[in-house]
């Protein structure tokens, strides 16, 4: 009997039974579609973290406060004021801290900022020029932040494109005024737009003097400039040196005893970025191997219809073997039905998935960021051919009992 008539007699097997075979394929189908979409949203959301974690570039070193404590109780860290634009200017100044590029330090506060009948309560953050670069922004329109601004304590201010629209909907804001905590600012740029997580769109940039000046004067007891954070860009691979040496040198800077520990903290990036990149991973896994428990369901499904169809046709197998019929043809037979009902629920599953992956695309939100699903070649690969395993591993027993059906007791079989 040749594979082409063997495959005939099981698709004749097959659609015999047509709502019995489709109810197993459909478990098929769930399965794969499963697996393809929840890949697709897994790799989006790994996609979409990397690549903004990875704008803000894998070199960036931050400093920030350290905890405070209260009593016995430690404080969140960053509740201490612990740092100042003096330890900014000192790191940027060192000799001894050779592996740092560029410094920008960052104070903040919160405010409202009216133009017109328009207000709106908005993050200020005072910066410097190196900011921009060190932080990845980008100017749409118009300037940013400069040294003359910083050294005047100038009052401009650059927009986030959200707080732009929000404030002058369509019309320019370059040379508009505004006013921030009842003060009025010369709006003198627009940033463009960053869009999904960590997106700082509807923040408004200002000379970090006038924040520590003007809008939230705060000093320590030592008369120095309390600031937020310092962001530092280090040279090409040398983020654990830097880290080291601006350590060094702020332990000395805040005459804290080397041993003790220190009042501020420095966070890698890089770090960051390989801690999400392993969570996007696990969180792939996991939504896979859910997706596999359907794929298990649906396995058990077929082999279980298998043996009800060796049951049912245990005559039919009784005369394929008195008339000439091999073990491996009886085999070969069931094996092929079985195979052939997961590989068809395996392709429309397939088309299944990709549907629905396009539909969950742009739909899902993670931290205010739309996630887009993600299909690559190999998912598809890699479903269909667990499909094909599936019917093969579930209709090895059926087949396998068929084969060994004695001729005699099968064609007495009522």
């Amino acid at each position: 009997m040749t594979h082409l008539a063997t495959l005939v007699v099981a698709l004749r097997g097959i659609f015999a039974n047509r709502l019995r075979s489709f109810l197993t394929i459909l478990g098929v189908i769930i399965g794969i579609a499963s697996v393809i979409a929840l890949s697709s949203v897994g790799e989006g959301s790994a996609q979409s973290i990397e690549e903004r974690l990875g704008n803000l570039g894998s070199n960036q070193l931050t400093v920030s406060p350290g905890a405070a404590t209260e009593g016995f109780k430690r404080m969140a860290q960053g509740s201490a004021q612990t740092l100042s634009y003096e330890d900014a200017l000192a790191i940027a100044s060192s000799t001894e801290v050779t592996t740092v590029e560029a410094v920008a330090p960052e104070a903040s506060t919160s405010a409202q900022v009216v133009i017109g009948s328009e207000n709106v309560n908005a993050k200020i953050f005072g910066v410097t020029p190196e900011y921009e670069e060190v932080r990845n922004k980008t100017v749409a329109e118009g300037n940013w932040i400069t040294q003359d601004d910083v050294n005047s304590t100038a009052s401009v201010c650059v927009l986030g494109s959200g707080a732009a629209e929000d404030l002058f909907g369509d019309s320019n804001p370059i040379g508009q005024t505004v006013k921030i905590d009842k003060r009025p600012f010369t709006v003198v740029g627009v940033m463009e737009e960053e869009g999904g997580m960590m997106s700082a769109d509807d923040s408004i940039y200002v000379p970090i003097s006038t924040v520590m000046n003007r809008l939230n004067p705060q000093r320590a007891s030592d008369g120095d400039h309390i600031i937020g954070s310092i962001y530092l860009q280090a040279a090409d691979g040398q983020n654990d040196l830097a880290m080291s040496q601006v350590t060094e040198l702020l332990m000395d800077e805040h005459r804290i005893a080397l041993g003790d520990e220190a009042d501020f903290s420095i966070t890698n990036l890089q770090d960051i970025v390989d801690t999400f990149t392993e969570t996007s991973d696990t969180l792939s896994v996991l939504l896979t191997v859910t997706a596999a428990i359907a794929l298990l369901v649906a396995g058990i499904g077929i082999m279980n219809i298998m043996l009800v169809s060796v049951t049912e046709r245990t005559r039919e197998i009784g005369i394929r073997k008195a008339v000439g019929a091999k073990r491996r043809n009886i085999l070969m037979q069931f094996l092929l039905e079985a195979s052939t009902i997961s590989v068809i629920g395996g392709i429309i599953g397939i088309g299944v998935g990709i549907g629905a992956s396009e539909l969950l695309s742009g739909s899902i939100t993670m931290n205010m960021s739309t996630i887009e699903t993600i299909i690559t070649p190999d998912t598809i690969i890699i479903a269909f051919f667990v499909a094909l395993g599936v019917g093969i591993v579930s209709g090895v027993y059926p087949a396998i009992r068929a084969s060994r059906l004695n001729p005699i007791d099968a064609l007495r079989y009522e």
